[in-house]
């Protein structure tokens, strides 16, 4: 039964992973954040380490390991930014999530050519997003200028490589991931509005829960990935 939980082709994980993330939510909101948050928030990125591990069809190599440590990388930012109310904290889980990233990057690198026209209007569309958010948040910075403006990048940076996987892998695999991408921002977003900016409505919900989301949906899409062989002219 324990291994079936973890089977790609059935429904079981989806049904415990999204109850430990309710259930995450619910301490969250109802109790202490020590010790309890600290104990069902990382159980959440450790089911979906086991969930790659046993569903990964890669050789041990390079692609493999970039997930892994990214996996890890994102283990220990999103435990450290439970109590993102101190400054050490929350830039300790800063820098793991930004290493977390680049490792994501380096995992969705092609090497096949790519139209800079049909890269424009995103790149365009995702800086005009990025500079929207800085200004709102600009004032409230302080410090963190430098750390959220190196995140932000690297967030943007990371959706890029997403979309450059178009025609390099199947359609299923490619639009997950860029689903992903989308519900990871919306939750960066939502904390760097929340934190710097104003209170938002259901903040406390909409961070973790589009955060859940989005990494659920980018292990899965990497699990589903087929490279496309590139066609000779």
């Amino acid at each position: 039964m324990l291994k079936a939980i973890f089977e790609i082709k059935k429904s079981y994980f989806i049904i415990v992973y999204f109850a430990f993330v309710f259930l995450d939510l619910w301490v969250k909101l109802n109790l202490e954040i020590f010790p309890y948050r600290y104990f069902t928030k990382p159980i959440i990125m450790i089911l979906l380490i086991i969930f790659y591990l046993k569903n990964q069809k890669l050789k041990r190599g390079k692609n493999y390991n970039y997930t892994l440590l990214a996996l890890i990388c994102f283990t220990v930012a999103s435990v450290a930014v439970i109590n993102h109310l101190n400054d050490i904290m929350f830039s300790l889980g800063m820098l793991f999530f930004i290493l977390g990233k680049i490792l994501f990057c380096l995992r969705f690198t092609n090497y096949r050519d790519f139209s800079i026209v049909k890269l424009f209007p995103f790149f365009v569309g995702c800086f005009i997003l990025m500079f929207s958010v800085f200004y709102l948040i600009y004032n409230g910075l302080g410090k963190f200028f430098i750390p959220v403006l190196i995140y932000f990048f690297v967030s943007l940076l990371l959706s890029l490589f997403a979309y450059l996987r178009k025609n390099d892998v199947n359609n299923k695999s490619y639009r997950v991931v860029i689903l992903s991408m989308i519900f990871l921002l919306l939750s960066e977003i939502n904390m760097g509005i929340k934190t710097y900016y104003t209170p938002l409505p259901f903040e406390d919900i909409s961070v973790m829960l589009f955060y859940a989301i989005g990494v659920y949906l980018i292990v899965y899409g990497i699990l589903i990935e087929v490279k496309i062989k590139e066609k000779l002219v």
